[in-house]
């Protein structure tokens, strides 16, 4: 249940509630939300969805940046993996 989103809100409400939910979250929570996203981010860069332009990338790849800084602290070898990830994505 930590790491749904509440549906009943708005996307942008979404994306905001997920960046301050992190600071709060358990480190197991924290330990998923790292691989999601590390996950995702991958795919954005190497498999977007067809109607994603570079600007939706690479805005997308900012803001799970800014998620994963709710989560650094739990897990080293994870957030390693997810900023060499972020890194090569973000050679769009």
């Amino acid at each position: 249940a930590e790491v749904t989103d509440d549906k009943s809100l708005s996307k942008a409400e979404r994306k905001k509630d997920q960046i301050e939910h992190t600071l709060t979250m358990t480190n197991r929570a924290k330990v998923i939300k790292l691989a999601d996203k590390t996950c995702n981010v991958r795919d954005v860069a190497h498999s977007p969805p067809e109607d994603w332009d570079l600007k939706r990338r690479k805005d997308y790849l900012e803001w799970a940046s800014k998620v994963i800084n709710g989560c650094r602290g739990t897990n080293e070898r994870l957030e390693l993996f997810f900023d060499e990830t972020l890194q090569q994505s973000s050679r769009l």
